[in-house]
């Protein structure tokens, strides 16, 4: 009988700026992952708070390490990436955590392919509860993945990366490109992967006037004629439920 090839190398990715009070927490939640085949990668945005040294902690336990100017959220991101070794891609928050020490074991047993980008659940703490199951298209226009849900094959990022003048969006346009336009498939995992801090960034009704702005347009260029229709009916269902409030 042949035997299964080697579990596959995960970067993960930590990309932070002035997070002294939940750093630790999310490094150490993949310190603890009892899979032996990851790296971390962390890129700071010159924090001033204290976050350095709590990360200077962990150099010996840390791929790749660096403090540095960057443009936002996604630039460091974009930059974190060519420094990935991995054959899979992991963002997490600097606020969040993953579940539990056996997320990445679990996750990899499935031995998902090549081209597939494998997505599971979020734990989201001030609501108590978890998000967001199996996506299909039409929730896909309503709202985007859970970031800190979804491995990409490293593969991804030799042909696409994320536009930075999206400043909380971006992976957002970067997953309905894939979803819609890409030879990837998207699999669930009813797993819970991370810990989402709900009152993050991401986390509480954040809004991105660029990506709003562009939104429509790349529904009706990118998304199937039946999901442009229920998205542009949706919209005007809920500007009537507004008037009538």
């Amino acid at each position: 009988m042949a035997s299964l090839s080697p579990l596959p190398k995960v970067s993960i990715v930590i990309v932070v700026r002035n997070a002294v009070g939940t750093i630790e927490k999310a490094i150490k939640s993949v310190l603890d992952q009892e899979y032996n085949n990851f790296e971390l990668i962390i890129l700071d945005g010159r924090s001033t708070d204290g976050t350095v040294q709590i990360i200077e902690k962990y150099t010996s336990e840390i791929a790749f390490f660096s403090s540095e100017k960057d443009q936002g959220i996604y630039d460091a991101m974009n930059k974190a990436i060519k420094k990935c070794s991995g054959e899979w891609i992991y963002f997490l928050g600097a606020d969040d955590e993953l579940m539990t020490p056996l997320v990445l074991a679990e996750t990899f047993s499935i031995r998902p392919q090549d081209n597939e980008i494998v997505y599971g659940n979020a734990y989201y703490p001030h609501k108590n509860t978890i998000r967001f199951g199996k996506m299909n298209r039409y929730k896909l226009s309503k709202h985007n993945f859970n970031h800190q849900t979804v491995f990409y094959p490293s593969t991804v990022f030799k042909k696409y990366n994320y536009q930075i003048k999206y400043k909380i969006w971006a992976d957002y346009d970067l997953n309905i490109r894939l979803y819609f336009k890409s030879n990837y498939q998207f699999r669930y995992l009813d797993l819970v992967i991370s810990k989402f801090n709900d009152l993050g960034t991401s986390g509480v009704n954040a809004l991105d006037l660029d990506f709003e702005k562009d939104r429509v347009q790349i529904i009706k260029e990118i998304f199937p004629m039946d999901v442009y229709i229920f998205y542009t009916a949706r919209n005007i269902f809920r500007s009537i439920q507004r008037l009538f409030r």
